[in-house]
């Protein structure tokens, strides 16, 4: 997709793209493209907290240290709007986890566990604690029952049946409560659906490729302002960036490579960390192509 929209749809350009430059420098490329994504796994890995109640505490911190070490790396990397809406996005969902908890909704999914840990999990939800009260109470006179010298089969098979209804009836409780969609759900799936979005707008809507532009001087006084796919010791391949075409020149023909910016003046980008600096001008606007004299 994104050599498409770079070639501006050219099958001959994909192909020339796909071939010239290879497919790990096209995904590499097209990963460092894609790096504002990443807070989007950030938000998913610390929801994994919320969607999995029984998750140990240990394992919790540790998904926990990891999205704000993640947080910290990214925020010198990645324009400061990422850090603050990706921050923005985790305090939403643990402030709507907090409310719906007191509220007494239904903060937790109920998943299959072997009995003896289900025994010792009690359920936020009250019909689900009540029900879970009244299988422990049956689920111990059943076995007391058995364990008795002499066995009434009568009573241990009424016990068990009471046990069996009960927890199908905590059985369709649970379902329910798993199709519920409550606010922290709805609210974090609509919140991550605009930020997934607004990216994925952003990166469809660029045909920047995945290396930057150069200003390319040639012998003669010809100029290319392009993006060097391939470079060996004959040819150099290039991807003009007015025409998107495919041109191949000598490398022994090139006086000069200059990084320079495509769409204008580029800066340093404005990190969370230095959003007070004033930023002098890195890369200047590539000078329109020339032919040779």
């Amino acid at each position: 997709m994104k050599v498409a929209i770079v070639s501006h749809g050219v099958p001959s350009t994909m192909l020339e793209l796909i071939s010239a430059a290879g497919p790990i420098q096209v995904i590499v490329g097209t990963i460092i493209l894609l790096l504002p994504f990443s807070g989007v796994i950030v938000i998913y890995a610390n929801d994994e907290i919320y969607r999995r109640p029984g998750m140990s505490r240990v394992a919790k911190n540790e998904v926990r240290l990891g999205v704000y070490l993640a947080m910290f790396v990214l925020s010198y990397l990645l324009v400061w709007y990422w850090t603050v809406s990706v921050a923005i996005i985790l305090i939403v969902r643990h402030l709507l986890f907090v409310q719906d908890k007191k509220k007494g909704r239904a903060v937790d999914r109920v998943e299959p566990i072997p009995l003896e840990e289900w025994l010792q999990k009690e359920p936020t939800d009250a019909r689900l604690h009540d029900l879970w009260v009244r299988a422990k109470g049956e689920i111990e006179r059943a076995r007391a029952a058995r364990d008795v010298g002499i066995v009434d089969l009568a009573r241990v098979t009424e016990l068990r049946e009471s046990v069996q209804e009960t927890l199908d009836e905590f059985r369709v409780r649970a379902d329910e409560i798993n199709k519920l969609q409550y606010s922290q759900g709805t609210a974090m799936a609509s919140m991550l659906a605009s930020y997934a979005f607004a990216l994925l707008i952003q990166f469809l809507g660029s045909d920047t490729p995945w290396v930057p532009a150069e200003q390319i001087d040639i012998k003669g006084g010809g100029r290319e302002a392009a993006y060097v796919i391939e470079s060996g010791d004959s040819w150099t391949t290039l991807l003009d960036d007015d025409s998107r075409s495919i041109i191949r020149i000598p490398s022994d023909s090139i006086t000069s490579r200059k990084i320079c910016s495509a769409k204008g003046r580029e800066k340093g980008t404005e990190t969370l960390w230095r959003l007070t600096e004033s930023h002098a001008t890195i890369y200047k606007k590539c000078p329109p192509s020339k032919p040779n004299r």
